[in-house]
């Protein structure tokens, strides 16, 4: 499996592209469909991006036309991502939250010696993401081979 795009809500679409993009190494490209929609995407050959979609974007099931709607994002929303850039420090990441008065901290996820770090942020202080640096995602990647039953 590999990940090429997901998308996220933003209040301020643009605004919370070009943060992310700040934090990733990416480029925004504003997109035409839905209205308001911005691309993060890592200029790889992947196509890995994030869509930054406006917070009211709404779509029926099966339908292709998009619309923009008042209808609120929930104020709990659980969905999310953890996402790594090798340029970027947990330093870094909270630095650029703080500046945004976005709240984030970095955690430790699992059992002591066993499990990962990440910087868990709240873009706009509503959506959640997990950030990371190179080290971070060394942790990650060895966390996973060890519970999956491999060696690191």
């Amino acid at each position: 499996m590999k990940i090429h795009h997901f998308t996220i809500p933003a209040r301020d679409p643009a605004h919370v592209a070009h943060v992310l993009a700040e934090l990733l190494g990416a480029r925004v490209t504003r997109l035409p469909h839905p209205a308001e929609n911005h691309l993060v995407w890592a200029e790889n050959s992947d196509g890995t991006a994030i869509e930054v979609w406006p917070a009211g974007t709404r779509g029926d099931v099966g339908e292709a036309h998009l619309s923009i709607t008042d209808m609120p994002l929930p104020k709990a929303w659980p969905h999310h991502a953890y996402v790594t850039h090798d340029e970027c420090s947990a330093e870094q990441i909270l630095a650029v939250f703080s500046r945004e008065g976005w709240h984030a901290e970095k955690i430790h996820n699992g059992p002591p010696g066993f499990g990962f770090s990440l910087v868990r942020g709240w873009i706009e202080n509503q959506i959640p993401i997990e950030l990371g640096g190179r080290d971070m995602r060394h942790e990650y990647e060895r966390f996973v081979q060890q519970a999956m039953g491999g060696t690191p």
